[in-house]
């Protein structure tokens, strides 16, 4: 189902759009966890290329979306309020009140993001995760207060019709196993 209705014809498997505003300075994802460099199997080798799509519901605004180490941007958002996004599919969120102060830098200043994307409409960064600890940041390009957006996330993970195919394999394989060990105690305890 997955794999033939939420792929959009750049073949993303895409969320659901939703809409974030806030009178801070910026939006954030909360620490995205993706395990440890000595892992051999990368976040990349999961979901291959990871979209973040964000548009400002005001269309005179430019936006910027980043991505970038948690401790990076833990230290450019240090003492600056703004709104964390906690879980993705409901849209909770909570804010961060610190000094009300504005970043020291623009974000399309900052030196710390590993992919980014800023201008007018629609904005989409697209990067190859790796392992470690990140966070996504959406802001307006100008580090100016008042951000609005709607955004969604996406990946081009596998073809989800094999790894459908293996459960339900894997599925036979379990039930022919349960039928046998049935079969062989039903036949030891007939009267």
């Amino acid at each position: 189902w997955a794999t033939n209705t939420q792929r959009d014809a750049a073949g993303y498997l895409t969320s659901d759009t939703h809409t974030f505003s806030t009178a801070s300075y910026a939006v954030t994802s909360e620490r995205i966890d993706l395990g440890r460099s000595a892992d051999r199997i990368t976040p990349g080798d999961v979901l291959g290329t990871v979209r973040i799509r964000a548009t400002a519901t005001d269309p005179a605004k430019a936006v910027f979306v980043g991505v970038a180490p948690q401790s990076a941007v833990t230290a450019y958002l240090a003492g600056v309020d703004h709104l964390v996004v906690m879980y993705w599919t409901t849209g909770h969120t909570r804010n961060v009140v610190a000094s009300s102060k504005p970043p020291t830098t623009a974000p399309t200043d900052a030196k710390i993001w590993t992919a980014q994307a800023s201008g007018a409409g629609a904005q989409a960064l697209s990067w190859r995760p790796s392992n470690g600890e990140w966070a996504v940041v959406v802001m307006n390009a100008d580090g100016s207060a008042g951000v609005s957006v709607n955004a969604d996330a996406g990946a081009t993970v596998p073809d989800l019709a094999w790894i459908a195919v293996g459960w339900f394999a894997a599925g036979g394989v379990l039930l022919a196993i349960a039928v046998a060990f049935g079969l062989c105690f039903w036949q030891n305890h007939q009267i």
